[in-house]
């Protein structure tokens, strides 16, 4: 049907074409040899005659054809029926200007959506143009900011949050890189986020929300005390309980007795490494723990790193294989106790998950642009839908659940990553492994090296 269509529409535009050639050009031959004629013989009024006829022609068709090239748009205003007479003009010309109203009616609707959406929202938003002033902004950004905020078009980042954080923060953003940051206003504490505006495909501008998060910070505050004071409280009775149970085991008992405290002694191991790495997440959460780097032979590190798993692979009957990418003599600025730290929770979970006579790999690939360690086990794999919790605190995968462990291991590798301004991911598949990513950059800066870790 289709096909016959376009034959149906193209069959009438060649022969349009063809007849408008002949007409054309049997007028140019009639008045060449009329004209001829009269330049051998002198005008006659036959030659006029045709003149006039030819002239009537060529305007009468000219404007047939003009009035189609108009009729056929108007022809899709009317519904698709083509004005065949002048009096379908009106009813063309009052469908062309209710098009026209619905158009400006649809464009004012939508100039009143977004102002009454910025209105509304409980967050506050900044744009700020390509020349760094600000162009618009909402009720809420005065709200969060405070009255005395200078907000109005054409101010500077500088003049609007007067802190000296946010210049640099919104500069980065402009290079097309999102920032994030806090600010603090009349004991409240807000959260601004930098995102660079490109609607057209290059950064045009620069997009801020500022939300105010000083009750989630608060909430944040007390549970990281919490667990600080806990965790420290318990160690005390933890330790006592410890050498109680050894004391047990140095007397002359019976053999159900020495079980028991040998249990004991069990379970107080566990949970003082519950209570290690509370403690130790918790300091890095705070932000009192600090990066210590020193320069590292490579080789040195990795054989340490190495010779610390050798118990816990010949126990789990697993071998270790290690793929190094790096020239040689390489030397790190890095913490060796935290990078160290990092390695043995990843590896420990690989040796733990691998079966026996399995491999786990430790891939390290080091390069100007920065580090790239990899752990890579044949266990039985995280599935999809536990991936994106699997570095929260206390979380345990389903295959986990049935080896022991605190579920704190992971949570303490991602915040050391982000303590040293890197990254973790994971890859896995059911029954086909699980592959961790640590990427961190060449080296930390003496701004990491000092600082805690970057906000949440």
């Amino acid at each position: 049907m289709a096909r016959r269509d376009i034959h149906h529409e193209a069959g009438p535009g060649v022969r349009a074409f063809l007849g408008r050639a002949l007409v054309c050009l049997g007028a140019v031959l009639f008045l060449g040899m009329g004209l001829g004629m009269t330049v051998q013989k002198g005008v006659s009024a036959f030659w006029l005659l045709g003149l006039v006829a030819t002239l009537i022609l060529v305007v009468v068709l000219m404007a047939r054809w003009q009035v189609r090239l108009v009729a056929e748009p108007l022809g899709q205003l009317l519904g698709g029926s083509r004005p065949s007479a002048i009096e379908d003009l009106p009813r063309a010309w009052s469908a062309l200007e209710q098009e026209n109203l619905d158009l400006r009616e649809r464009a004012a609707r939508e100039d009143r959506l977004l102002p009454g959406i910025m209105a509304r929202l409980e967050e506050g938003v900044l744009l700020f143009g390509p020349t760094g002033g600000l162009e618009q902004f909402n009720p809420a950004a005065q709200r969060h900011l405070g009255l005395g905020a200078p907000l109005a078009k054409g101010k500077s980042v500088g003049e609007v949050f007067q802190d000296p954080d946010s210049p640099s923060a919104v500069e980065r953003a402009y290079r097309g890189v999102p920032s994030e940051w806090r600010l603090a206003r009349a004991g409240r504490t807000l959260r601004v986020r930098a995102i660079p505006f490109a609607p057209l495909g290059s950064v045009s501008g620069v997009l801020l929300t500022v939300d105010d998060v000083t009750s989630q910070e608060a909430l944040e505050t007390t549970r990281q005390k919490f667990i600080s004071n806990v965790s420290h409280e318990l160690k005390t009775p933890v330790t006592a309980i410890r050498i109680a149970a050894e004391n047990l085991q140095e007397e002359a008992l019976p053999e159900a007795a020495q079980a028991g405290a040998k249990s004991i002694l069990r379970s107080v191991d566990r949970l003082a490494l519950l209570l290690g790495d509370l403690s130790e997440l918790s300091r890095i959460e705070s932000g009192a723990m600090r990066l210590e780097p020193v320069r590292l032979d490579l080789g040195g590190f990795l054989a340490s790193v190495v010779k610390d798993q050798k118990a816990r692979l010949a126990e789990a009957e697993v071998d270790l294989d290690l793929d190094l990418d790096a020239p040689e003599g390489t030397t790190l600025l890095a913490d060796p106790l935290r990078l160290s730290q990092i390695l043995e929770n990843l590896l420990s979970n690989a040796i733990k998950f691998s079966p026996p006579g399995g491999r786990v790999r430790l891939g390290v690939h080091i390069s100007p642009q920065g580090q790239i360690w990899e752990v890579a086990d044949q266990g039985p794999g995280v599935p999809e839908a536990e991936q994106g919790r699997i570095f929260e605190r206390f979380y345990r995968a389903q295959a986990a659940k049935a080896k022991p462990g605190t579920g704190l291991g992971l949570a303490i590798v991602k915040h050391l990553c982000r303590l040293m301004g890197g990254e973790v991911t994971l890859a896995s598949r059911p029954g086909q492994g699980a592959t961790f990513r640590v990427m961190l950059p060449p080296g930390p800066t003496a701004d990491q090296a000092s600082a805690g870790p970057p906000n949440r």
